[in-house]
């Protein structure tokens, strides 16, 4: 049994990883192994005698801790915690503690086993982890509140844009009627004067002259403004429906332009709501603009059908294309780098829930712009609002 016991505290004091120690009924150390000298810095003949209290914080003895521990460890059999303890030399380490009471065989206490560990690293590595968490999570959190931010700046812009294409609209409408109502009207009179002019003149072959090219430029005056009035606002938009005015509009363009082009439309294709036959009117009208500008095309193709519960309008022709680069950042967001007007109407479309996409190559570009099917409109003209669709002629 001596043997036994020798190799038993042989063994104890080999142990280093583990500081172990016995206490006497009051707390006082009464042995002392190698792991405790390595872990709490007193050497046995330091230590040995001493109360257990030593190892606490100065806190933690004027709180109690250390007759508390041995109390609950005598009553309960065994006290476990974690918590911060002293070494000889002041510094602190994070100790794991198992205090266990030793009884004799008539349940009398006869003194206390402790064990210690420390878990210094391994509760720094705690601390730096919750503390790189805690950091992740308030850079995430300020990172969604920026995004939220720019989700409200970018809100507000588009909000802003809208407003700013529906007022461009409707100075357009003003400026296209004022165009027609006044001016047009002006100009009709002077053409009417001019002939009753010229038909005072038989004989005066100079003075004739000279009237007829008045009249002559009077004639073209009015063309220019009853184009001019209709490219800011077609009436036949509002009175025939989109695939009625595109036609109308293509004749216009191919003449000015010398660009042919050709139209296709699907033969049930019915009315659209109002926005969005004049989002697409204006994105026919940005893309021919386009075309003429930049592409060097001398054809233009446009399209408009149905397809898979959807409205589409499609421009090609066979241009040079747009530089990759364009292309890439106008793909990427609506703030892209094909121009205002191609711009503004990327975002009257988004606002009416429709999508506008560009694909393009040195062998041409096709722009399309497509949107949910709506119900169909009827045309409602009356007498205060209706344009006429043919207001200047040889007769007005």
């Amino acid at each position: 049994m001596r043997q036994d016991q020798e190799r038993f505290r042989l063994f104890v004091d080999a142990v280093q990883d583990y500081a172990i120690c016995v206490l006497d009924p009051e707390g006082e150390v009464t042995s002392w192994n190698r792991g405790a000298q390595r872990i709490n810095g007193y050497y046995a003949s330091e230590i040995i005698g001493q109360h257990f209290s030593i190892f606490f914080t100065e806190q933690d003895r004027v709180a109690g801790k250390p007759l508390e521990e041995l109390q609950i460890a005598e009553r309960k059999g065994q006290f476990e915690c974690e918590a911060w303890r002293l070494r000889k030399d002041g510094s602190q380490f994070w100790a794991s503690v198992v205090l266990t009471s030793i009884k004799d065989e008539k349940g009398k206490l006869i003194g206390f086993s402790k064990i210690t560990r420390d878990f210094t690293e391994r509760m720094r590595a705690q601390e730096n982890l919750q503390r790189a968490n805690t950091e992740l999570a308030a850079e995430a959190k300020e990172r969604l509140s920026a995004q939220e931010r720019l989700a409200g700046s970018e809100k507000s812009l588009r909000e802003l844009s809208l407003h700013l294409l529906k007022t461009q609209d409707e100075e357009r409408r003003r400026i296209g009627r004022e165009l027609h109502d006044s001016l047009g009207q002006y100009l009709a009179m002077v053409k009417m004067n001019l002939d009753s002019l010229e038909a005072d003149l038989v004989g005066n072959d100079q003075a004739d002259e000279q009237v007829g090219r008045c009249i002559r430029l009077v004639e073209d005056s009015i063309k220019e403004v009853r184009t001019i009035s209709y490219l800011l606002y077609p009436p036949m938009l509002e009175e025939v429906g989109l695939k009625s005015a595109i036609p109308w509009y293509l004749d216009g363009f191919s003449k000015r332009s010398n660009i042919k082009t050709t139209f296709e439309a699907d033969s049930e294709f019915t009315r659209l709501g109002r926005e969005v036959e004049l989002a697409l009117f204006r994105i026919l009208q940005e893309s021919l603009t386009n075309v003429h500008r930049h592409s060097g095309s001398a054809t233009a193709d446009i399209r408009l059908s149905r397809k898979e519960g959807r409205v589409l309008l499609e421009i090609a022709d066979k241009g040079k294309g747009i530089p990759p680069e364009l292309l890439a950042q106008s793909n990427r967001s609506w703030i892209g780098s094909m121009g205002v007007g191609l711009r503004g109407m990327n975002e009257r479309i988004r606002q009416l829930g429709g999508e506008l996409e560009i694909s393009s190559s040195k062998s041409g570009t096709v722009v399309t712009a497509g949107f949910p099917v709506v119900e169909p409109v009827p045309a409602l003209v009356n007498s205060d609002s209706a344009i006429d669709t043919h207001p200047f002629t040889s007769n007005d």
